[in-house]
């Protein structure tokens, strides 16, 4: 059966799947752009991880849970619900299946009087917003547009890990004659495929965009002082770079690392600038929502918090009960120790395909098949694609069928009147307005933490069968020195909102007092958001996770 992959990238990479007796036989389908298509790693195990074994899953997890995922449990908690109609209720979504049907969810929420859904998100509002306020829409030229270019500029964008596909056409292009330039505070494993590396000061891209268009259209751009100390360039990266993108057609492709700083709405409005008036927007690429062309059902949200005030609200008490479907918070979101305690305190439920860091506190829980066993329909992030994915036969019940049931049970319309076809995408059109410049945050003395994906990922779950690679906090060798730490101590990463500890390992990843943990790694203590604060970027649509600034020390024993 033809299906598609809707996790983590997600590039709709498109698969046939045949399973027996519990095992799937994953191939891979053509892509267009690609010579040789195939099956990452992430996805030859998430059928794994989301489909078998179910029965020791619901074993290991019932020795933890009040209710779990037997006959009752969405009984259960249809009627827990019943019970409390009117409290206040958070409900946190997350991507889940990344298709139409997490609308499901949507609707039967907003049913609730005092249900509050949240507004943002931690993955890609930020840059969203940024260009939908640059062109109204946010859409994607197609990929095989940069065979029109002579350059392309990778900001941010680590493909290797995040984009597998996107940096399989990125070898293509190279060898065809492209030139490639990454740049990043991270040196990660796409600088391997660059022709140039240039690595920047975190934050410090919207400077760089800015610097540039001023030499190359002047009057459109801004003259930055001190550019080189503000971006880390030296002059001969800078010259490198302006006269790269004046010889001849440049593309841009934008990560979603640069809208995770408080000015990274600003990054991203800079570089869209730059590809404009250098007259590269059809060169000009971004990831959008899995459902953004969707056409969308009309669901009344009564209530409404933004992302980076639901911690405020935690602390106040504000919430009387927490739905979690498919989201891992306690992983994924700042301050997760008030989150622990707040879930303690309060009443929980999780719906997810795993028992994960969040569920373990939750007092109603329910399985749910995952992205294998349910219709649905979605777009890419990256690419021009969309498709429709068949079911495969399971056992454990489906996101669609857990929200059904319980809205039956609560008498409760839930249902949804699909429209399987995308709604007309915009042209896209640059609007021409005043546009400042802002600078990124920094606070000195302190080092500044990154976290990263990693090619065996999973974005909101510790990665169960990687979890002992990588699991360190990556170090210059200057700062090591420093601090008088070598490969292999131990670790404490604080401030004023947490700590973890893990091991040092000294790498040329990063520099001047950057330090880099990939984020979903399971370490000697905590995870890495303990010291994550709930910070809005500018767009206040998201949150800025990379203006984390902490202390770190060495653990003696």
């Amino acid at each position: 059966m033809l299906s598609y992959c809707s996790k983590d990238c997600p590039d709709l990479c498109s698969f046939d799947i045949t399973v027996k007796g519990g095992k799937a036989d994953i191939k891979p389908s053509q892509h267009y752009f690609l010579d040789v298509p195939f099956v990452c790693t992430k996805l030859k195990h998430f059928f794994d991880r989301e489909f078998s074994d179910v029965k020791s899953f619901l074993k290991n997890a019932a020795e933890e849970q009040k209710f779990c995922s037997h006959k009752d449990a969405v009984w259960e908690t249809a009627q827990f619900l019943k019970r409390n109609r009117d409290k206040k209720i958070l409900f946190i979504k997350g991507s889940g299946s990344l298709g139409y049907n997490m609308y499901y969810w949507d609707k039967l929420f907003s049913s609730f009087p005092n249900c509050w859904f949240v507004e943002g998100s931690p993955c890609d509002e930020t840059g969203i917003s940024a260009h939908i306020e640059d062109f109204g829409c946010i859409k994607n030229p197609r990929i095989t547009n940069l065979i029109q270019a002579d350059t392309i500029i990778l900001f941010g964008k680590n493909a290797k890990n995040c984009s597998p596909h996107l940096y399989a056409y990125l070898k293509k292009m190279k060898k065809v004659g492209k030139k490639i330039v990454y740049i990043d505070p991270v040196k990660t494993a796409t600088a391997k495929l660059a022709d140039k590396f240039i690595r920047i000061n975190p934050g410090a891209d919207g400077l760089l965009a800015a610097a540039l268009l001023e030499e190359i259209v002047p009057g459109q751009g801004y003259k930055v002082e001190g550019i080189f100390d503000k971006t880390g360039l030296s002059s001969e990266d800078f010259d490198y770079l302006r006269e790269s993108v004046k010889s001849g057609k440049t593309a841009f492709i934008q990560g979603f690392g640069l809208q995770r700083y408080s000015n990274g709405a600003n990054i991203v409005n800079w570089i869209n600038k730059l590809a404009v008036y250098t007259n590269n927007e059809q060169l000009l690429y971004y990831g959008k929502s899995s459902q953004e062309n969707l056409n969308k059902p009309e669901i009344v949200k009564k209530n409404r918090v933004n992302i980076a005030d639901i911690t405020h609200k935690m602390g106040e008490g504000f919430f009387d009960i927490y739905v979690v479907v498919g989201a891992n918070p306690v992983i994924t979101y700042p301050e997760p120790l008030l989150q622990v305690k707040e879930f303690g305190n309060k009443n929980l439920i999780c719906v997810d395909t795993n028992y994960t860091e969040t569920s373990r506190y939750a007092d109603y829980f329910i399985k749910s098949a995952g992205m294998f066993a349910q219709d649905d329909f979605s777009e890419s992030y990256f690419f021009n694609v969309k498709g429709e994915r068949g079911a495969v036969n399971s056992e454990t019940l489906t996101d669609v069928q857990i929200a059904c049931s319980i809205g039956e049970i609560l008498h409760t319309d839930v249902s949804l009147k699909k429209k399987n076809k995308t709604e007309p995408v915009k042209s896209r059109k640059y609007i021409k307005r005043a546009l400042e410049l802002k600078e990124p945050h920094v606070e000195k003395d302190k080092f500044r933490l990154l976290t990263a994906s990693h090619y065996f990922y999973l974005n909101s779950q510790l990665a169960d069968k990687y979890r002992n690679i990588d699991n360190y906090v990556f170090i210059s060798g200057k700062d090591a020195d420093e601090l008088n730490v070598s490969n292999g101590d131990l670790l404490r990463v604080y401030n004023e909102t947490g700590e973890f500890l893990s091991q040092c390992k000294i790498s040329n990843m990063v520099e001047n007092k950057t330090i880099l943990v990939y984020k979903n790694r399971k370490l000697v203590k905590g995870w890495p958001n303990m010291v994550s604060k709930s910070m809005p970027t500018d767009s206040k649509t998201g949150l800025a996770y990379y203006d984390t600034f902490v202390n770190v020390e060495r653990l003696d024993g």
